[in-house]
């Protein structure tokens, strides 16, 4: 768990201040709107939360996939009662006498 906790940390973290960079973009925008013409920093800041979202879903799943995988037992391991080794006779003809109109 010591090594999904570091990651988990990290993708808290760049998540985190992605959301918060993201949404001061986003809030800011309605303020200043001399800068904002076009709506291009509205568009930035959804854009930079949404990724960090992203991010932290992308780094969530891969968490829970990396403990899904250490934590499930792969199943039981079946050992024969026995050893023993039966043959099978077969009386199989694999020899057989094929007919053509060329042969002799």
């Amino acid at each position: 768990m010591g090594a999904n906790q570091k990651m988990l940390d990290a993708v808290k973290w760049v998540s985190g201040t992605g959301c918060v960079i993201g949404f001061i973009i986003f809030a800011l925008s309605f303020f200043v709107s001399d800068y904002n013409k076009d709506y291009i920093f509205t568009v930035v800041g959804i854009a930079i939360t949404l990724s960090a979202a992203a991010i932290f879903l992308v780094g969530i799943f891969f968490v829970l996939t990396e403990e899904m995988v250490m934590n499930t037992h792969k199943g039981e391991r079946i050992e024969p009662e026995t050893t023993k080794i039966i043959k099978m006779k077969s009386k199989a003809n694999t020899h057989t006498k094929r007919s053509t109109e060329f042969s002799n």
